[in-house]
């Protein structure tokens, strides 16, 4: 084999290595994107003008959201990183899927409260999260259980409901 061949197959098995990591970036730019879009898609019941996102756990989406944030002057926002027992101190949690183990206590901690549940993993929504991304033919999407926001007193946007997928 010659030295172009064994260079070439070396460089390919070494992109094929990163592109999993480029797409979950993109994938947690997104998401970020997606969280900003629901929070000015959602009315609390009281009008709330600051609003406080607690992130469960370590996540890039976390960095993106504070970039978006920082780039749109807003400081109605903000975000912390905060533990499944801080849930009920936010207006918005975001759950990334490596911690969905906190999952019940979050929704048992929140309930009936106006805290907005946004879940990485698709399958939440039916179990009490309000929003779940979901991956369908390789894009992401999400879907909106409106009886829970309901519940929770939380009012969505036509528009956002009428991109998503309702459960």
């Amino acid at each position: 084999m010659n030295v172009f061949v064994k260079r070439t197959t070396v460089a390919f098995y070494l992109l094929m290595l990163f592109i999993p990591k480029v797409l979950m970036a993109q994938d947690e730019k997104f998401q970020a994107i997606f969280l900003y879009k629901f929070i000015e898609n959602i009315n609390w019941p009281d009008s709330r003008k600051n609003l406080v996102v607690g992130i469960v756990g370590e996540t890039s989406v976390q960095d993106e959201l504070e970039k978006i944030l920082q780039s749109r002057n807003n400081s109605t926002i903000s975000v912390k990183k905060i533990t499944s027992a801080e849930a009920a101190t936010c207006d918005i949690i975001f759950l990334p899927e490596k911690q969905n183990s906190s999952f019940n206590s979050i929704v048992e901690n929140t309930s009936r409260k106006s805290i907005l549940i946004v879940t990485e993993a698709s399958g939440l929504t039916k179990k009490g999260a309000c929003i779940s991304f979901m991956r369908e033919k390789n894009k992401l999407g999400f879907a909106v259980n409106k009886s829970t926001l309901d519940l929770r007193s939380l009012r969505v946007s036509s528009a956002l409901l009428n991109l998503s997928q309702q459960i």
